[in-house]
C-alpha cells in the first residue's frame, strides 16, 4: 500500500515547483501543472484505498532536507543551483517510498505502474521540448534526473526476491 506521508511530501513539492515556474516567468508551466495534477490524483487514490500514514524518522529527515533544498532553490538566482535544489528535493521526497519498497517488495509491485507511467511522460516531455526547439541544458538536466529517479523506483517495485 502506498504511503500517504510520502505522497503528501511529493504533492507539496510539486505545488512549490508550479509556484516557482510562475514566479520565474514561465508562461507555459504545463509540465509542472501535470505533476501537481498527477500527484493530486495519486494522493487522492492512496487516501481512498486507505493507504497508510507512516511517518517515521526517515520522513522527518526527508522533509527537513527537502525544506533546506527548496530554501536554497528559492534563495538562489542561479538556474543551475535552483535545478540542483529541486532535483535534490525530488530525489529526497522519493526516499521514504523507496524504503517501503525495499522492506516490502511484494506490496511494491502494485505501485510499479505509477513510476512506469511517469517514465513515459518524461520521454514525451523531452520529445516535445526537442521537437519545438525548446530543449535547453536545464531541461535535459531536470528531466534526465527525474527520469532516472523514476527508473530507480520502478526497478525497486519490479525486483524479484528470493522465496
Amino acid at each position: 500500500m502506498a504511503n500517504l506521508a510520502t505522497w503528501a511530501i511529493v504533492w507539496v513539492l510539486d505545488i512549490v515547483g508550479l509556484y516557482l515556474a510562475y514566479a520565474t516567468g514561465n508562461d507555459k508551466p504545463y509540465v509542472q501543472i501535470g505533476w501537481v495534477f498527477a500527484a493530486s490524483l495519486i494522493l487522492y487514490a492512496t487516501w481512498q484505498r486507505k493507504g497508510d500514514w507512516l511517518w517515521g524518522k526517515t520522513d522527518t529527515w526527508v522533509l527537513t532536507l527537502c525544506t533546506i533544498s527548496v530554501g536554497v532553490w528559492l534563495a538562489s538566482g542561479e538556474v543551475v543551483i535552483s535545478l540542483v535544489g529541486f532535483i535534490s528535493a525530488a530525489w529526497l521526497s522519493a526516499w521514504p517510498q523507496a524504503k517501503d519498497y525495499i522492506n516490502n517488495p511484494t506490496a511494491a509491485r502494485a505501485s510499479a505502474w505509477v513510476w512506469q507511467v511517469s517514465i513515459i511522460s518524461m520521454v514525451f516531455t523531452l520529445g516535445s521540448k526537442f521537437v519545438t526547439n525548446e530543449l535547453g541544458p536545464e531541461h535535459t538536466l531536470l528531466y534526465s534526473a527525474l527520469m532516472l529517479m523514476n527508473i530507480v523506483m520502478s526497478v525497486l517495485c519490479m525486483r524479484r526476491t528470493r522465496a
